[in-house]
């Protein structure tokens, strides 16, 4: 389907060279399923994605501070827009200006930079069967108009985001039976985010992935400055591989440049704590396998299978003490589904 317009859409020149970076195992997942991986847009880390200033909700609205019928209001608005914005899946892109290791950190700092130009990324969008958009991320406020425009928010973030030069492919995936009211209470009060006794159907999807050529879409892959040998082996096998091409190095590697560590340590980033894993109980194990006991044969061994590829492109390609419950459970049925049919 052709890519749509939007009010106050900005584009770059259709060969602007644009960057997506990716750690090792969503370069390994791009690779393996050649699909592009959209992101719903509320699950993204800033939590105010998609959604306008309050000041300027209150200005475009004309609402008062201190009001009790203008809070609601505004609780009302905000609540509204923070349900629609479910509706929008989000792939990001760098509008490529220069190397910058503080995005390498943050990004892909054991993967790689896929490059390509803007008009290809355009280009791919419009062969996929959805409604899809693509534009430059505008940061600040000072280019909204007195509009109340949800994609207009969606192409909006924050000015301290401005070094990210975002430009932002999405895809519309509407649900059909979303009244836009699970922001209100039991008592009919408005809340300025969906409540979580109002879940939302589970169709509804954490995000979207679409098939493309990634022949045509890819123009080269740069390897991060502090990937390891072993890491920038398998690059250079999925890139010779998928791509019939070499990679190239990114051009901030050298004997200058601090280590992965250092660099962390000198800006203070911290990394998240790791969470215990968890282990399936003994019911939902034995649930699972009654489950499996319905199914034929060879679905079984398909399902067996998915398993063990969701493990091979996990952060490093093994699997978890849950997967491993769920594995041996799964061999568990295939023995015995194979002992019935014999």
């Amino acid at each position: 389907m052709p890519v749509l317009p939007y009010y106050s859409q900005k584009e770059p020149p259709s060969d602007a060279v644009i960057w997506r970076f990716l750690d090792l195992r969503k370069f390994r997942d791009l690779m393996a399923s050649q699909e592009l991986y959209f992101r719903r847009a509320d699950l993204f880390d800033d939590q105010s994605e998609g959604l306008p200033p309050e000041q300027y909700v209150r200005h475009v609205l004309g609402l008062a501070p201190y009001d009790i019928k203008d809070e609601v209001a505004l609780n009302n608005h905000l609540g509204s827009l923070a349900q629609s914005r479910e509706m929008y899946f989000i792939t990001c892109w760098y509008l490529y200006h220069k190397e910058d290791l503080a995005i390498w950190e943050q990004y892909g700092p054991d993967g790689v930079a896929v490059t390509s130009r803007y008009g290809l990324l355009k280009e791919s969008l419009a062969s996929i069967p959805d409604d899809t958009h693509i534009g430059l991320v505008q940061y600040g406020t000072a280019h909204l108009t007195d509009r109340f425009n949800a994609m207009e928010f969606i192409t909006t973030k924050q000015g301290k985001y401005a070094v990210e030069c975002e430009v932002r492919a999405i895809l519309t995936s509407n649900n059909p039976l979303d009244g836009g009211n699970r922001h209100f209470d039991l008592n009919g009060f408005p809340h300025r985010v969906p409540l979580a006794q109002n879940p939302r159907h589970p169709w509804v999807q954490d995000c979207k992935r679409r098939r493309i050529s990634l022949r045509d879409l890819l123009q080269g892959v740069v390897i991060s400055p502090w990937a390891e040998p072993d890491e920038v082996e398998e690059i250079n096998l999925w890139t010779k591989d998928r791509l019939s091409m070499v990679p190239t190095n990114s051009g901030l590697k050298s004997d200058r440049t601090p280590t992965l560590k250092e660099y962390r340590d000198y800006h203070h980033i911290q990394m998240p704590t790791p969470q215990p894993q968890r282990l399936a109980s003994a019911q939902e194990l034995e649930h699972y396998y009654e489950e499996l006991m319905t199914l034929d044969l060879a679905r079984v061994r398909f399902l067996y299978r998915q398993r063990w590829e969701t493990c091979r492109l996990g952060t490093d390609g093994l699997p978890s003490k849950i997967d491993l419950q769920y594995l041996d459970t799964t061999l568990r049925v295939l023995k015995d589904l194979s002992a019935i049919k014999a």
